[in-house]
């Protein structure tokens, strides 16, 4: 009652009508008027008033074929049939025009039509709303080996990486079983009341990444079925494929809010970095050309692992490893890193098997102490020379072999690092980003309780396992001194080597 009232008066916004709703079922009456709001078009124009009405595109035969197989599955009065048709024609007909796009079925329109034909909207509002949700909430590239599919892959790989491995090696492409889940945002395979409730909570949300973990889902659903599957490709793809129909009512509820969970769970930059997928403007697409298919792993800006581990609560936290060798470590680092020389794996086996026990015991202690340098979350940091960084790609792949959740690396590496403190100018321009590295040589005075002392045998010597550890476990229990009052006391600088008992 509340939010028909609110409907009534007007000028609602999306907002106030989260909070009318808080999760709840929307009432199937007042759905045409939710969506439009969350869809922005309330008070929109016509867009199609100016158009001549022409159906007269070269695929015109196949668009109205598919368009009449939509009205064939709707239960519509025989009357209105006709001009129903004419509608959802006209909306895709006049959308190509407009957009200079070429029509083909695969492209799955028709099915993001369906939901929104149910909802009985002028062909104004229906063009309004179709072309709001194809801009803001269908990704570019939406088609066999498209970017949004890698970007899927890595995402399932930080969260699921032994399911991700398994379907990798039967070469099951997140595109061959989702295309037409992200090109539908699910209507394709779900009940129109499943899908209703989807679109419900999804549009709400207003943030078009949340299909991804809506996806993750239902992936992480049918992960038991999946490992233990013994049958070929093909029937895999296809139970994978239509593993949404499977969806019932009142699974939505758990299907959000698990989304929710996961999506807690992981790094921003996921969405930072991939803004561009969304959206009409072709800006940001200039500066993006990082191929995904050829990432190893979930990328993170430096400028999040900073802020990640400063945040209290919940979210996102780093442990940061430095994978660089000891002399580039010694000669500055992050002074909440912990340091694994990856030449180690090829030159000393033991010793890296070794240092990587010390690592995940350290991570342990650190989450378990709350350490500023604590976190669940492993993100790698290279120099951000690609040569350099051959090494470090290995070591990576030896977690991710082992099927170890939340991998990343660092973006760009320690030169990023650099050059972000140098760009925020920390402590002031005489200073540059001096305070924020700790280095274990060079003559600057050590800033605070020099928490990142190196012992004298430090890891200078290449094998500097044990001193690391001892570094490590001083560093968690002195705790941050003064964590509270500056953040520099985030990154130290020490240049003293000192001696210290644990």
């Amino acid at each position: 009652k509340d939010l028909a009232d609110a409907l009534e008066e007007g000028g609602c916004d999306l907002e106030t009508v989260r909070n009318i709703i808080q999760g709840r079922q929307l009432p199937a009456g007042l759905r045409a008027k939710v969506w439009k709001i969350a869809l922005n078009v309330v008070g929109k124009g016509d867009s199609l008033a100016s158009w001549d009405g022409s159906l007269d595109l070269p695929e015109q035969s196949i668009i109205h074929k598919d368009c009449q197989e939509l009205i064939d599955q709707l239960s519509v009065p025989e009357e209105e049939k006709s001009v129903l048709l004419l509608d959802i024609e006209s909306v895709i007909t006049f959308y190509c025009k407009s957009r200079n796009v070429k029509y083909s079925s695969c492209l799955g329109w028709i099915h993001l039509l369906k939901p929104l034909v149910h909802l009985r909207l002028p062909r104004s509002d229906l063009y309004n709303c179709f072309y709001a949700i194809m801009n803001k909430f269908i990704p570019r590239d939406c088609f066999m080996k498209g970017r949004p599919f890698h970007l899927f892959r890595l995402l399932l790989q930080y969260h699921e990486p032994e399911l991700c491995s398994f379907l990798d090696t039967k070469k099951m492409t997140p595109d061959s079983y989702a295309l037409n889940w992200l090109g539908s945002l699910f209507s394709y395979y779900c009940s129109s009341e499943v899908t209703q409730a989807i679109w419900d909570g999804y549009l709400q949300q207003a943030d078009p990444f949340f299909i991804y973990f809506l996806m993750l889902i239902i992936l992480v659903n049918a992960k038991d079925v999946i490992l233990a599957q013994e049958s070929d490709k093909e029937e895999m793809i296809k139970f994978l494929e239509t593993s949404p129909a499977n969806l019932d009512l009142e699974d939505i509820e758990d299907l959000f809010s698990l989304a929710q969970y996961y999506c807690s769970k992981t790094p921003a930059s996921f969405r930072k970095d991939n803004h561009s997928l969304f959206g009409s403007s072709l800006l940001g697409l200039k500066d993006d050309d990082t191929d995904l298919s050829q990432a190893l792993c979930l990328a993170v800006s430096v400028s999040e692992i900073l802020q990640a581990n400063q945040q209290q609560g919940e979210g996102v936290r780093f442990f940061v490893v430095d994978c660089r060798p000891a002399e580039q470590y010694n000669a500055g680092h992050l002074s909440t890193a912990f340091h694994l020389d990856s030449d180690l794996m090829l030159q000393n086996p033991s010793e890296f098997a070794q240092s990587v026990k010390s690592l995940l015991e350290a991570q342990k202690q650190s989450i378990e102490s709350g350490s500023i340098a604590g976190g669940e979350h492993l993100c790698f940091m290279g120099s951000g020379r690609e040569e350099e960084d051959m090494y470090m790609n290995m070591v990576l792949a030896h977690f991710l072999q082992k099927n170890k959740e939340y991998v990343s690396i660092a973006k760009g590496g320690f030169m990023a690092l650099q050059q972000h403190l140098a760009d925020i100018n920390v402590e002031g321009p005489e200073n540059g980003y001096g305070h924020w590295i700790a280095s274990t040589s060079g003559s600057r005075s050590s800033i605070n309780s020099s928490v990142d002392g190196d012992s004298p045998n430090g890891s200078s010597d290449g094998k500097g396992v044990k001193s690391l550890v001892n570094k490590m476990t001083v560093a968690l229990k002195t705790k941050s001194v003064n964590v509270k009052e500056k953040v520099i006391s985030f990154i130290e600088n020490t240049s003293t080597p000192v001696d210290r008992c644990v």
